[in-house]
């Protein structure tokens, strides 16, 4: 499914506005849309596909922050700062991309106090997932972070492991091999089924005891 910039709360209100000056791009899976350290001087908009972002480790390794399905928008600090892209955006699957030019989308946050607020309030979840994240990290084990990514996941269905076990690993901050274990594991208590690529939830309420999540 493809998107339109009014489909994001920011713009809800000014889709018409902004999408005279919007270039729109598709990509093929594996496209790096932009390079960490790269400046930022037009917002990257997500309208189709899903996308990794993630940032160089101190030891060279990726560190993945966050994988997006559309519709997003990316490193709005970085635009809101007049800094450089904070991460390296990799699309996961085939997508189509919009950019914007930075003047244009803060001419608008300036001239509208409703976009505005819904960029703090975006913001705002972006500060609190990551502190999610990074307290899962500490208290959670292996099999607790992959179950609760599962649920997060398969929301509207069946997951799809389109970065691999790596990549679900470097999300949750795991190895492979301990990723697979807890997969396996779930797959032989018939927590989850894999079939045509896809991960199924069997029994979500099992899942749910060991992520610590609500049922």
């Amino acid at each position: 499914m493809t998107y339109e910039l009014a489909d994001l709360p920011m713009f809800r209100e000014l889709g018409d506005r902004l999408e005279p000056l919007a270039r729109r791009r598709r990509y093929p899976a594996g496209q790096v849309l932009c390079t960490e350290g790269d400046p930022a001087g037009q917002l990257i908009v997500l309208l189709a596909g899903r996308v990794r972002a993630s940032r160089a480790g101190v030891d060279g390794r990726e560190v993945v922050l966050s994988v997006e399905s559309a519709p997003v928008a990316f490193d709005k600090t970085a635009l809101l700062l007049d800094g450089p892209h904070r991460a390296t955006l990799t699309a996961l699957t085939p997508v189509e991309v919009c950019y914007l030019p930075a003047g244009a989308v803060l001419e608008a946050v300036a001239a509208e106090p409703a976009v505005a607020s819904r960029l703090l309030r975006t913001l705002a979840t972006t500060v609190r997932e990551l502190d999610e994240r990074l307290t899962d990290v500490v208290v959670l084990d292996v099999p607790g972070r992959v179950a609760k990514w599962l649920l997060r996941r398969a929301a509207d269905g069946p997951v799809r492991l389109d970065d691999g076990q790596s990549g679900l690993g470097a999300e949750i901050g795991a190895t492979r091999v301990s990723v697979n274990r807890a997969l396996r594991s779930f797959a032989r208590r018939g927590l989850i089924e894999t079939r045509d690529g896809e991960i199924r939830l069997l029994d979500r309420g099992a899942l749910a005891r060991i992520s610590g999540l609500p049922h």
